[in-house]
């Protein structure tokens, strides 16, 4: 399933709000290598971004990472195109040695490598109420890890939920844009075991009914749901948020 190839494509110097803030944003692109993939997913890092990561697997999986040289950290010339691109050889390189090794991908550090930066920014959007920004940033989140890990691994379906939530937090203006995802978070749930992700699977169902409300579609299969559910002796009132679920839940694979 794995046919993953990871490129550095692009790189741009972002200026912060002195120059001692300046850094180099790297543009990273996953695709699937054996197809002609359309949708590649795209996502900046910060050299401080893969350094975590490469520190990370190296503490985690010591024998995987023999082999690998990492880009050396460096107090000046940061910003020398020749250093830029030997950073992105290395950067490549180590990527797509994560994309080769099940025990690297499905580490702690790789999995916060794919999923921080997006997860963090959407948190602090949906904290500003901001959840239009939010739910873009979510959707750029929810592409990378797709590609990275299985539909219905741990990661994947937090980050489609999280999407979710981000459309039912909105008091109905994203409930169009929510609902296609909404649609795919039922689908994959239907073969979904696990009892952690299950936790999740109640507060799913609450927030699409409010969608389906606000966007006047027929409820009656949803709520026939928690029906059932509340037949099997689980408690379907009175539950968490489906925000507060995903934040409930441990995002390992």
């Amino acid at each position: 399933m794995f046919n993953l190839k990871f490129e550095i494509v692009s790189s741009r110097t972002v200026e912060g709000v002195d120059k001692e803030n300046k850094f180099v944003a790297y543009m990273v692109q996953a695709r699937q290598s054996r197809i002609i993939d359309s949708e590649p997913a795209n996502v900046e890092r910060r050299y401080t971004h893969f350094l975590d990561l490469y520190n990370g697997l190296k503490k985690e999986r010591p024998a995987l990472l023999n082999n690998i040289s990492f880009p050396r950290k460096i107090c000046f010339g940061n910003f020398d195109p020749s250093l830029i691109s030997s950073r992105c050889a290395g950067f490549e390189v180590l990527l797509n040695l994560v994309a080769s090794e099940s025990q690297l991908r499905d580490s702690v550090a790789a999995i916060a490598f794919f999923q921080d930066v997006e997860l963090n920014e959407a948190r602090r959007l949906i904290g500003e109420e901001k959840y239009d920004q939010a739910f873009s940033v979510l959707e750029t989140g929810f592409k990378l890890l797709s590609k990275v890990y299985t539909d219905r691994s741990r990661v994947v379906l937090s980050a489609l939920c999280r999407i979710v939530a981000c459309a039912g937090c909105s008091g109905g203006a994203l409930a169009g844009p929510g609902e296609r995802w909404a649609q795919l978070a039922l689908r994959r749930y239907e073969a979904v075991s696990d009892s952690d992700l299950l936790l999740m699977y109640i507060p799913l169902l609450h927030t699409c009914i409010s969608i389906w409300e606000t966007l006047g579609r027929d409820k009656s299969k949803l709520v026939e749901e928690l029906n059932s559910l509340r037949k099997q002796g689980m408690k379907v009132d009175s539950v968490p948020s489906l925000m507060e679920a995903i934040d409930n839940l441990s995002t390992s694979v």
